[in-house]
């Protein structure tokens, strides 16, 4: 028979004829999917004595006689399923000669792919950069790190070079002997090469305000000799000039700890900075430094000023008053109404009777925290020539005001302001804040008053205020 190509669907069985009376193993019988190899193991078995061995054909593993089986390979190679196995050993071998004929240039044609992949150049120059960035952030982290660290081994060295020198100048010198030595004399006793460095002259003055901060008497007059005599001062003032905010702030500092006169007019241009430390800073040397006490430079700020700027210029201000007057009402005059707010607070906190009528006349236009200041300010100061305006703000509509005022009348209130109250308590719709308030001002104005409206009233706050108000346990809760 001859030899034709594989078909995947189509295997073959050698086992015995059934019309042979002879019968063939079972352990002969074999199945194959090739024909070739079906037919040459059929002759092998019929060359050895085995004359019932025959072919025979399954088509997906359904057994077919052989006019199907060609019927069945004719459909398939008119339908172009089958190729013999000789035609796919010459399209091989063609392939192969085709292959032999061209000359290898896989790594030019991968080369010019890869430049030719716009999402992949992409992606490849976004990792680049990204890895570029990296190597320069992990230079410049460790460069910062390497020169800080040598900046504070140095600063050290140059707190361990002052400590000594500047002992002796304080305990062993007295205040003449200091004052008549000049710059080459002090400088010699710190017998350093690194005197002039800048870093050693910035921790001689830390070390300075250090120490200034902790002593007192001659020893403070000692250290600001010392200071100018060394024309730290210059080193100082060179700070404010600085375009870095550190230097500016630092260079205030040192200028208004040593009490510095001279620095009055370079303060003056950071007054209104937009760095807030420098800013803050540069109020509290000017107001310490400058002759002038009116307030005016605080007057003209623009910027807004924090709680913390008024506890910091407050203790200042507390200072300069015991020995001169300042003019508050500078503050009060003012176009930025955080610097009015602090006004108010100061007439309060200095105890400035003189500025009660200022207050009032400003009070018809001020915002409601100048407003709440105002009274705050007429009950500590007991302001008794403000009642009329007391009764107006408590009948106003104004909740937070109407609050505050009831407690101001508990202090400067009359008979006519317990009437007010005992009307006011009559009526519905009170918050819990405002019926405290005035039940604690009409029991200080008019017991009679306040036993009768809890009684008239019937209300169980009430009942339980008057029990609260009048127990000497729970007086100041």
């Amino acid at each position: 028979m001859k030899k034709v190509g594989r078909v995947e669907s189509m295997t073959f069985k050698v086992s015995k004829n059934d019309d042979q009376t002879n019968s063939l193993p079972g352990e002969v019988a074999k199945e194959f999917n090739d024909f070739n190899q079906a037919l040459s193991y059929r002759d092998s078995l019929l060359l050895t004595g085995f004359g019932d061995a025959a072919i025979k054909f399954y088509i997906f593993d359904e057994e077919k006689a052989f006019d199907g089986v060609k019927e069945y390979i004719s459909i398939i190679k008119t339908n172009d399923l089958f190729i013999p196995e000789t035609e796919i050993m010459e399209a091989k071998n063609e392939i192969l000669l085709a292959a032999n004929k061209l000359d290898f240039k896989a790594y030019y044609t991968l080369r010019s792919r890869i430049f030719n992949d716009i999402k992949f150049m992409i992606l490849m120059g976004i990792l680049t950069l990204f890895i570029i960035t990296f190597l320069v952030l992990l230079f410049f982290l460790t460069f910062v790190r390497s020169k800080n660290r040598n900046k504070a081994n140095r600063i050290k060295l140059y707190q361990s070079i002052v400590a000594d020198p500047l002992s002796n100048l304080l305990f062993t010198y007295e205040l003449e002997e200091i004052q008549a030595m000049d710059y080459q004399q002090i400088k010699g006793i710190f017998n350093t090469e690194y005197f002039e460095e800048s870093l050693f002259k910035d921790t001689l003055i830390k070390e300075i305000i250090y120490v200034n901060k902790n002593l007192k008497g001659d020893f403070k007059d000692k250290l600001k000799e010392i200071y100018l005599i060394l024309k730290l001062n210059n080193f100082s003032l060179k700070k404010l000039k600085s375009k870095n905010w550190e230097d500016q702030a630092s260079g205030i500092v040192e200028l208004h700890e040593m009490n510095i006169k001279e620095a009055v007019p370079q303060l003056t241009p950071l007054l209104q900075s937009k760095v807030f430390l420098v800013r803050t800073n540069a109020v509290r040397a000017y107001l310490h430094l400058s002759p002038s006490k009116d307030l005016k430079f605080l007057a003209d700020q623009d910027f807004p000023l924090s709680r913390w700027q008024q506890m910091s210029l407050y203790r200042v201000i507390k200072q300069i008053s015991k020995n001169e007057q300042v003019k508050v009402i500078n503050l009060l005059d003012s176009d930025n109404p955080s610097i009015r707010v602090f006004g108010i607070k100061l007439v309060r906190l200095l105890g400035r009777m003189d500025r009660i009528s200022e207050l009032s006349k400003m009070y018809p236009i001020a915002t409601l925290a100048e407003k709440v200041e105002i009274l705050i300010t007429f009950k500590s100061l007991n302001a008794f020539t403000e009642l009329d305006l007391t009764h107006r703000a408590f009948l106003g509509p104004e909740p937070k005001l109407s609050v505050l005022a009831a407690e101001l009348m508990g202090v400067i209130g009359d008979e006519s302001s317990a009437d007010l109250l005992f009307e006011k308590l009559k009526q519905k719709g009170n918050s819990f804040e405002l019926l405290k308030s005035m039940m604690v001002s009409l029991f200080s104005l008019d017991k009679q008053k306040f036993e009768t409206v809890v009684e008239q009233q019937d209300n169980e706050q009430l009942y339980k205020l008057r029990a609260h108000i009048k127990d000497s346990l729970l007086a100041y809760v």
